[in-house]
């Protein structure tokens, strides 16, 4: 049975995000989108129609709002995509989301989103080429930097996968919040859910916000994390290690 895990949110967020930011957005195929641009699009009304239909959960009939617009816009094809995505008709979100590439090879939301579905379909080394080439025209994106953060763990190159993550923390410290973002079913092994949690929670920690490493704490230890002497020696925990929440955890763990 898949299970729900933090190893996934940023998928989910990163096609939820370019449904709030692709649908307010439009770009020209010579330049990349800025987050100014993304936020002054303003749809035409029949576009806006569809648009409502997707918030709105009503995907197939957005599929068909969108299908009745001008065929040669990215923006609207990277939108069919999505809701064929929310569908879980991943072999037509892929030919939707390659469409809007072909009209736009610099639009940054249909690369990201193509490598969300390779990443679904276990292609992680095209989910890595694809989130690579998103981050070409959207450097500034830091839910496509944990994406590629989070294909690395898939492909167990954990270091790797911590420059990304560091990176998007870097733009934004809520961007593996749960209040930020929605949770998605997906396989993952246990020893890639033990390493992401476990970074997380250095991460925060190292950031001084000790609830959310402690909550990333105790989600590895949920999936089995034990390793008291690294507790002890990383560095990332050396405030951490001294407060009484942390010594609480342990002791709920049986690791003091």
């Amino acid at each position: 049975m898949m299970r729900i895990s933090m190893v996934k949110v940023c998928f989910l967020v990163a096609l939820l995000a370019t449904a709030s930011q692709g649908l307010a957005e439009q770009v020209s195929p010579s330049k990349s989108p800025t987050l100014k641009e993304r936020k002054s699009y303003d749809p035409p009304p029949e576009e806006m129609k569809a648009d409502i239909l997707m918030a709105r959960g009503q995907y197939a009939e957005a599929i068909s709002a969108y299908r009745a617009l001008p065929s040669n816009s990215a923006v609207v094809w990277n939108k069919i995509g999505m809701a064929y995505h929310h569908l879980f008709a991943l072999d037509e979100a892929e030919k939707a989301y390659t469409r809007s590439l072909e009209l736009n090879s610099h639009y940054a939301p249909a690369a990201n989103n193509l490598a969300a579905v390779y990443y679904a379909q276990h292609e992680l080394s095209k989910a890595e080429h694809y989130y690579k080439k998103a981050l070409k025209y959207a450097a500034e994106d830091p839910v496509i930097y944990c994406n590629l953060g989070t294909a690395y763990f898939a492909e167990r190159k954990y270091t790797k996968g911590k420059k990304e993550y560091r990176k998007a923390f870097a733009l934004d410290n809520n961007v593996f919040s749960p209040s930020q973002a929605a949770m998605v079913e997906a396989a993952s092994s246990r020893e890639q859910r033990i390493a992401l949690n476990y970074y997380l929670a250095q991460t925060y920690a190292e950031a001084g916000q000790q609830e959310q490493a402690l909550n990333f704490l105790r989600k590895a230890m949920d999936e089995g994390f034990r390793d008291r002497k690294r507790l002890n020696e990383d560095k990332e925990f050396a405030v951490l290690r001294a407060t009484p929440q942390f010594k609480d955890l342990l002791a709920q763990e049986n690791l003091n």
